[in-house]
């Protein structure tokens, strides 16, 4: 998954982008010159009503309790009428999904500043990219192991390295950059699904409850542990960003 904001140069996306196939390939459109019948049963259901239904049910139970038959129950409808819309499944409907949150994230990053320095683009993008990611609960799920990108991703991935090589990387650093970003937002946004005041403050219980003669170097920074997750991953992307300074620094000398 790539965060880093598009320049200007780059293709916007388009409806195909957004819904992550072409009209010509869903499976419920006829194509000119065949002679099948269309298939019988329920009318296809309106695709942005699927998504939404399902980014609901993702809310609810992660990726494990994306089924077609829960999804199906849920939107009132059959899972027949479901798996003519998405042949391929819950993987096809997971993959699609990710474009969705892929296009939510595009959308809040908006038009970059060309003006703006490299390294507050990188750093600005992970934010908004964790934060829409965070405010969908497990949809971070949809991108962990991810292999192939959609088309929104495949947007996002050429205009991260664009920025990143054009600072002066080499290929591989720049990969390698990239890829090292994208899993710190996927890895926290996982984590962010699971983080709730009450198990923070219970964890803060514990701590205040050791001896701090045996435990004095915990006792010290127990008062000044993160708040929240975003806190945490804040601190997280800066360090990185020291890091990467210095690797582009380095290149450039």
């Amino acid at each position: 998954m790539r965060w880093f904001r598009c320049s200007t140069h780059s293709a916007p996306p388009t409806a195909t982008h957004l819904q992550g196939r072409s009209r010509a390939d869903d499976p419920t459109t006829p194509r000119s010159g065949s002679s099948r019948s269309p298939a019988r049963g329920r009318p296809p259901l309106p695709p942005e009503e699927i998504f939404a239904e399902a980014l609901a049910l993702l809310a609810e139970g992660g990726v494990d309790g994306l089924g077609m038959r829960a999804l199906a129950r849920r939107l009132g409808s059959s899972t027949s009428t479901l798996y003519r819309q998405f042949p391929g499944g819950k993987d096809e409907l997971c993959d699609r999904l990710a474009e969705q949150v892929m296009a939510r994230i595009v959308t809040a990053l908006g038009t970059p500043d060309d003006a703006a320095e490299w390294s507050a683009v990188v750093e600005q993008s992970a934010v908004v990219a964790f934060d829409v990611l965070r405010g969908l609960p497990h949809s971070a799920e949809l991108f962990a192991g991810q292999v192939e990108f959609g088309p929104m991703g495949l947007v996002r991935y050429e205009a991260s390295l664009s920025l990143l090589l054009a600072c002066g990387l080499s290929p591989t650093a720049a990969a390698a950059a990239d890829h090292a970003l994208a899993r710190l937002i996927v890895g926290y946004a996982l984590q962010s699904a699971r983080d709730e005041a009450p198990g923070r403050e219970s964890v803060a219980a514990y701590y205040r409850r050791l001896d701090p003669t045996r435990f004095p170097s915990v006792a010290s920074v127990r008062a000044a542990l993160p708040e929240d997750l975003r806190a945490e991953f804040v601190f997280a992307l800066q360090t990185f960003m020291v890091g990467l300074r210095q690797l582009v620094a380095d290149a450039r000398a």
